[in-house]
């Protein structure tokens, strides 16, 4: 059959410019964003799923343009064809962009196959020449499958449902932060789809087919919004001046159809997009000029903060270093008072009157004070050096328990307090650092008495069983604050309701590390005016032999 190629030319020649400029400008913007995304960002599975979208929708721009302006009847069939099949495509990669953005990971299978499922009718249909049964050229229109056309309405309004349904879903389910990104992006793919697949139906059901092409004019406005969430919102890590560029895109190539076109409609839809672009444009300009300036005052507090930080901790090395060579220095000189004062009350070197012995004995106390601080000292500075050294030995835990008794057995008489041990006879023997365990647990039985008033209980129980050493030490004293009790294991940390009490502030930092270093855990609960509970577990560890 001899056809005119120029039937669809006349038929659309009072349309040929508003349909160039509705198409073309979606479609440069569209391939700007695609362009600007894809050599910018990362090239993640996000950034793949946004740029296949936008080509997916360059595509359907491009044949319908084509529809639009052609001269060639044959040109236009080809291009006719496939348009309903693309379009079902760019919905669902829409909603598949859309889930992956907002869980921050890729979809399942099972939604991969879901989405390939609805697409494959209309992917049928079109491969096997049916989308389009028959073409009318005498005015340049296409019948298009009904059952296609109904489909792909029916994937559009299932994808727009979804996309808003999910919005609340999330929105409900996320953070403060994370909210606006969730409902610009939404509101953007929602409008955007809406006044897409609203003006295409209109179109089709009134045959006035025209309406498309008025309805590209406000697109644009909806990929505005798309460009301020990847832009201003980072979703692919680009940078601000990005914005300002699209912006300042958007609006010429908004304000350039004016002196292009004739009709009036046209003019005035034209008028009010562009006035619609500058608002945001000015708006988006602004927001990227305060962002930029907030960023780079920014990165310049980050690098001085990161510089300062190496220098803190450098510092803070040199101080443990410091301290550690002082408190070795003065481990020595200490011993040697302590075992002189000892010789002297034991007579060695002559015997001594009551009152020299009674000051010796002071001297004694003060000098063991001593000692035992400059071992914490000891003992902190090698945990903050991470070179705490465990030294394993054989451990007679019922005679262990029984020595520190002697110990703080005194200090609970002499405050009056009861002093409950639950201690089993026949615990076993354990290979663990003698002199770890006892700092950790006379410090944790000491700091009991100390802060337990007169008259209150200090309690030890102790336990032996599945290869785990567990004891805890309860007490009914000042308990600790609720808004404290994360520092508690904090280095010099003393809480607020025990100020006036004697410490430093290291025992419970130098016993958190002793414990650890055994390979063992503390922890504790607490209440403030009932007292306070320390659970200490350790691996005990099967000797090889009894020692001969």
């Amino acid at each position: 059959m001899n056809m005119d190629i120029n039937t669809c030319l006349e038929t659309t020649k009072d349309y040929r410019v508003i349909a160039l400029y509705s198409h073309l400008i979606p479609l440069f913007i569209t391939l700007v964003v695609s362009c600007f995304v894809y050599f910018k960002s990362n090239k993640s599975l996000l950034c793949r799923l946004f740029i296949s979208f936008a080509l997916f929708f360059c595509l359907w721009l491009l044949g319908d343009v084509i529809i639009w302006t052609s001269n060639n009847y044959n040109l236009v069939t080809f291009f006719w064809a496939p348009l309903d099949y693309i379009n079902v495509i760019f919905f669902l990669l829409g909603v598949y962009f859309f889930v992956v953005l907002e869980r921050g990971k890729d979809i399942s299978h099972w939604f991969k196959l879901l989405l390939l499922a609805i697409s494959l009718p209309a992917w049928w249909i079109t491969i096997t020449y049916q989308s389009i049964p028959e073409f009318y050229q005498p005015v340049c229109e296409a019948f298009n499958s009904e059952f296609l056309t109904q489909y792909k309405l029916y994937v559009e309004v299932l994808a727009i449902a979804f996309i808003f349904f999910y919005a609340i879903y999330l929105f409900f389910r996320s953070e403060r932060s994370k909210r606006w990104q969730i409902t610009i992006v939404s509101s953007a793919l929602i409008l955007f789809y809406a006044t897409f697949s609203v003006t295409e139906y209109i179109s089709s059901q009134t045959g006035i087919y025209e309406i498309n092409l008025f309805s590209l004019f406000v697109l644009p406005v909806f990929l505005f919004m798309i460009i301020y969430s990847i832009t201003n919102l980072e979703i692919f890590k680009i940078r601000l001046i990005g914005s300002q560029l699209l912006a300042y895109l958007l609006i010429i190539m908004v304000g350039s159809q004016f002196f292009f076109l004739q009709n009036s409609t046209a003019k005035a839809l034209t008028i009010v997009t562009f006035i619609l672009s500058l608002g945001f444009g000015v708006l988006l300009v602004r927001s990227a000029k305060r962002e930029e300036e907030a960023r780079i005052k920014i990165e310049k507090l980050a690098g001085q903060l990161e510089k300062a930080n190496v220098e803190l901790k450098d510092l803070d090395r040199q101080k443990d270093e410091l301290i550690s060579i002082v408190s070795h220095q003065l481990n020595t000189p200490v011993t040697s008072v302590m075992w002189n004062l000892e010789m002297m009350l034991d007579g060695d070197m002559g015997q001594v009157t009551e009152e020299q012995k009674k000051q010796l004995e002071t001297m004694q106390s003060v000098t063991k004070d001593l000692a035992d601080l400059v071992s914490m000292m000891l003992d902190v500075s090698r945990i903050q050096l991470g070179r705490m050294k465990v030294d394993r030995t054989e451990v007679n835990l019922s005679e262990f328990f029984h020595d520190i008794l002697l110990v703080i057995d005194p200090k609970a008489e002499q405050k009056k307090q009861k002093f409950a041990k639950n201690i089993p006879a026949d615990l076993p023997v354990a290979m663990l650092d003698k002199r770890l365990m006892r700092m950790t647990l006379e410090n944790l039985l000491t700091n009991a008495v100390k802060y337990t008033p007169e008259g209150g209980t200090v309690t030890l129980s102790v336990e032996a069983k599945n290869g785990k050493l567990r004891y805890e030490v309860r007490d009914t004293g000042f308990g600790i604050p609720k808004a404290e009790q994360g520092k508690i294991f904090g280095k010099l940390f003393r809480a607020s309701n025990i100020q006036t009490q004697e410490g430093n502030g290291l025992g419970l930092f130098a016993a958190k590390g002793a414990v650890e270093a055994q390979g063992g855990s503390i922890r504790f609960e607490s209440e403030e005016g009932k007292g306070t509970t320390f659970y200490v577990e350790l691996p005990i560890t099967a000797p090889e032999g009894p020692k001969k």
